[in-house]
């Protein structure tokens, strides 16, 4: 019956900030860029992902403690190295999971403040 996910909403205060963040230090593609009253209606895919990013105005200033988005990768480590070169700023470098043995995450914060973890599964 179901099949997949579309989308998912991560918050953003600057959608030009969050977009250039996005696509040239994580490598996304721009799915869709359009006019949305206010604001533009602005997908992110991972190329051979289904499901999109899709940014939403930030309620408030306060970004969340827990991870707003978590992305699997297939090293952990080798993504936090390239990352990192791409001037991203991890607030968590790679670790063991405690939650699940052989497991490696890693944390950073977007342009926006969210709360990322790259997880290896």
């Amino acid at each position: 019956m179901l099949r997949h996910v579309k989308f998912a909403n991560l918050p953003v205060t600057d959608q030009a900030r969050a977009l250039a963040f996005w696509r040239d230090r994580l490598g996304l593609a721009v799915a869709a860029d359009e006019p949305d009253g206010d604001l533009r209606w602005i997908e992110l895919e991972l190329p051979g992902a289904r499901t999109k990013i899709v940014f939403v105005r930030r309620p408030d200033e306060t970004p969340s403690e827990q991870p707003d988005l978590i992305l699997i990768c297939d090293d952990v480590d080798e993504s936090f190295a390239e990352l990192k070169g791409r001037g991203v700023t991890f607030t968590q470098a790679p670790t063991a999971a405690p939650w699940r043995p052989g497991e490696r995450y890693a944390l950073f914060r977007d342009s926006e403040g969210n709360l990322v973890m790259l997880g290896s599964s």
